[in-house]
C-alpha cells in the first residue's frame, strides 16, 4: 500500500487544471494559458513540486502549452552532449534540455565487458626506464 499523501485535493486540483488546459487548448488558446498560469501560481502558493514532465510542456514565460504534435519547434544539435531544443511559437522562448547518452553495449572480445587500457598502459609499448 502507498503511503498517504499530504495534500491529496490540492494535487488533484493541479492535475485537473492541467488536463483542463490540455484539452481546451485546440478550442481556445487563451483559456488554456489562463489555466496553466493558475495552476503554476497554486502549485507555487502551496509550496507543491511539478513532476519534470509537467515543467517541460509548458512554456515559462507565457505560460501556454506545448503540445508534443504541433510543431513546437523541437530539434536536437549535438556536439558533445546532445541537447533537446524546444521553441515556444507564441512568445518565441527556447529551452535547453539535456539528452541522455545512449548506452553502448559491451565488447564482445572482452571477457566482462569492460573497456580498459590494456596490459601496457595508454600507449601500448614497453615501458622504458
Amino acid at each position: 500500500m502507498a503511503a498517504p499523501v499530504k495534500d491529496r485535493e490540492a494535487l488533484q486540483r493541479l492535475n485537473f487544471l492541467f488536463q483542463a488546459a490540455h484539452w481546451s487548448l485546440p478550442v481556445a488558446p487563451g483559456l488554456s494559458r489562463f489555466l496553466l498560469r493558475t495552476q503554476r501560481a497554486a502549485g507555487r502558493r502551496l509550496v507543491l513540486r511539478m513532476s519534470p514532465s509537467v515543467k517541460r510542456r509548458l512554456c515559462r514565460r507565457c505560460c501556454s502549452l506545448q503540445a508534443p504534435g504541433d510543431g513546437s519547434g523541437i530539434r536536437i544539435r549535438g556536439r558533445g552532449q546532445p541537447r533537446l531544443i524546444q521553441r515556444c511559437l507564441s512568445c518565441g522562448l527556447s529551452r535547453r534540455f539535456l539528452c541522455p547518452p545512449r548506452p553502448r553495449p559491451p565488447r564482445p572480445d572482452t571477457p566482462t565487458g569492460q573497456r580498459g587500457r590494456g596490459l601496457f598502459g595508454k600507449r601500448g609499448g614497453v615501458k622504458s626506464k
